[in-house]
């Protein structure tokens, strides 16, 4: 039985030193470190890119026909690359984690063996042998738990980075001005809210949202009272609504809502009082107080429904109170929809 003891102490001590050796996490925080500057120079520059296309957004309206599947591709990559990431740092700390738990088996492991070599009635010849197996043992004890140190120090920086990655991908989703979701942000959400309907038949509504004559203040005022006048909007907007509604800025001088569950005549008459509601604001920019309106079309979800319908029969809607003379609400239903006219 001392000989088992003995050749399962050697043979455990041996194999645990290079293992531990291997996963010294000076080299793994290098690699974390190294993965961080990767993944985040990208995500630096579309932040960077986003921007330099808002403050362009900015010097008019330039409003196109709504299309959903017109997604720029770097927004594209943005997501698939972030989803590619954190599936990597998960697997980072899912290994971190597995070899935190094998040094601490490892360690008790060892510390038995290491006991029961003490215990047993070894031959005087084995001295030194006995001797030196104790100490390598005590050493790869050691070891392992600097290691776990290390490895403590490794999911810290996981953590920090995986921070940071949500952190940017959120950046390059929100609008800089209104903080409100942007174009590629409000795309992804409608297309949710399509298969979402498709599978569970909940209803929701669509609301494009224009600010009347905005091109106007920009030209009178300049565009920084035009911004100032957009900020407000939004936040008199934001202030109507409930937590679960998604509001975005869909460019230039308008705005998309999707109103979850809800149906084309509660979504009318919150349109109404929305417009209502800016209409008798008062927005006052260096002394001078500004007489806002809206124009809004709204349209509700249909079986049949795509992104590039849905968007369609709202922003006809849309058209259609400009039309009349803007500071309206007009809502079309799906039967109502009609081949697409230029605005």
């Amino acid at each position: 039985m001392s000989w088992f003891i003995f050749s399962g102490g050697l043979i455990i001590g041996l194999m645990l030193h290079p293992f531990a050796r291997m996963l010294k996490s000076d080299g793994i925080n290098y690699v974390l470190d190294l993965i961080g500057q990767i993944v985040t120079a990208p995500f630096s520059a579309l932040v960077e890119y986003f921007q330099k296309r808002a403050d362009l957004n900015k010097a008019g309206r330039g409003v196109e026909l709504p299309n959903a599947s017109k997604i720029d591709p770097r927004e594209q990559q943005i997501s698939d690359s972030a989803q590619t990431i954190r599936s990597i740092l998960l697997s980072l700390a899912t290994a971190i984690h597995r070899t935190d738990r094998a040094a601490s088996d490892s360690s008790q492991a060892l510390w038995e063996v290491r006991a029961g070599i003490e215990q047993a009635d070894l031959p005087d010849e084995l001295a030194a042998a006995h001797a030196l197996l104790i100490a390598e043992i005590d050493r790869v004890i050691a070891s392992n738990s600097e290691l776990k140190g290390e490895l403590a120090s490794s999911q810290a920086i996981l953590a920090t980075q995986r921070e940071q990655i949500e952190a940017l991908k959120t950046a390059v989703r929100i609008d800089g001005l209104t903080q409100l979701a942007n174009r590629a942000y409000f795309d992804e959400k409608l297309l949710e809210m399509i298969s979402l309907h498709q599978r569970y038949k909940e209803p929701f509504a669509l609301m494009m949202i224009d600010v009347d004559y905005f091109k106007a203040i920009n030209d009178s005022h300049g565009h920084q009272a035009g911004d100032r006048i957009l900020k407000g909007v939004s936040f008199k907007i934001k202030a109507t609504l409930r937590e679960s509604d998604f509001l975005a800025r869909f460019g230039g001088d308008e705005f998309a809502l999707v109103l979850i569950k809800a149906s084309l005549q509660p979504a009318t008459v919150l349109a109404e009082k929305i417009c209502t509601n800016v209409r008798e604001s008062r927005f006052i920019l260096d002394g001078t107080e500004f007489k806002v309106t809206l124009s809004i079309g709204v349209a509700e979800v249909h079986a049949n429904d795509t992104p590039e319908t849905l968007l369609e029969r709202a922003d006809k809607a849309l058209y259609l109170v400009k039309e009349r003379g803007r500071d309206g609400v007009e809502a079309k239903k799906y039967e109502e929809v009609s081949p697409a006219e230029d605005v």
